[in-house]
């Protein structure tokens, strides 16, 4: 009865906060990913990290797909999962192995909320960005591992996903498609108007509670409806989409990060359409 007591306390408390013994160090070693590899390399605002996932499946003869993503601490995992169920046997779809390459700053989580706007929409440090991506993390990547070119996406979120427009805009001769998730496109207006001749194929996505009628009747807090209103996120991507001759596709439910995952699930399959 004593050790049932003794262990009641530790794991449930009597009413109270439960007591903890011990350290997380206590639970086992870090978590390792398989199939993963993370370099650094030099940029003008400090170092960016790459974090590079490649599938088990031997490469096609064509080739990998692959995906370079910004903002690899809230991308890279979740690409990785998602194009694991996708591609899976019970999967219905066109899905095919795909490598991930993630594109964050150093640090465990891969994210530097301060370096976000200076290295992906603000100049000088968003050209230096995209250089770094196409003239060292993209021949770095692909000198080891095999890659289908008709299947290379730029992909981001809010200021990522206006940065993978840049990117895409700016070399269609490397990037098939991009995926911008809820694009700050009002940070620069201007920027991101189609150029004439080739371009990539396009998938834009917004939550659905960023549309301020939407937040509004969800009952979002006034000066977040203000915000959205001002910004006019939705209103500018949907006219990106007519300019493009494609759709804005809405997640259902979800506000700006909370559409993130939807979106990415979104990507994989846009991909491989």
């Amino acid at each position: 009865m004593r050790r049932l007591l003794a262990l009641a306390l530790v794991l449930g408390g009597t009413g109270a906060a439960a007591q903890t013994v011990g350290t997380v160090q206590d639970l086992g070693p870090a978590l390792v990913l398989d199939r993963t590899a993370r370099f650094e390399i030099a940029a003008p605002q400090g170092p960016l990290a790459v974090v590079v996932g490649w599938p088990d499946a031997p490469p096609p003869p064509e080739g990998y797909g692959i995906i370079y993503a910004l903002d690899a601490g809230w991308s890279f995992a979740t690409l990785r999962e998602a194009l694991v169920l996708q591609g899976s046997a019970q999967a219905a779809g066109p899905v095919r192995p795909t490598v991930v390459v993630g594109i964050g700053w150093p640090g465990p989580g891969l994210i530097d909320l301060a370096r976000r706007g200076p290295d992906l929409i603000e100049a000088p440090g968003a050209a230096a960005t995209l250089a770094l991506l196409t003239d060292t993390i993209l021949p770095r990547v692909e000198a080891v591992l095999p890659v289908d070119p008709r299947h290379r996406m730029v992909l981001g979120h809010s200021f990522g996903g206006a940065f993978a427009l840049r990117a895409g805009f700016a070399r269609p001769d490397l990037f098939s498609h991009v995926a911008a998730g809820s694009p700050s496109l009002w940070t620069d207006p201007g920027a991101y108007a189609p150029p004439p001749g080739p371009r990539p194929a396009v998938l834009l996505t917004i939550g659905a509670l960023e549309r301020p009628a939407a937040a509004k009747a969800a009952g979002i807090a006034p000066d977040r409806v203000a915000r959205l209103a001002e910004r006019d996120m939705a209103g500018r991507a949907g006219r990106l989409a007519q300019d493009l001759g494609t759709e804005l596709q809405d997640i259902p439910g979800q506000g700006h990060g909370g559409s993130v995952p939807g979106f990415l699930a979104a990507a994989v399959s846009f991909l491989w359409r």
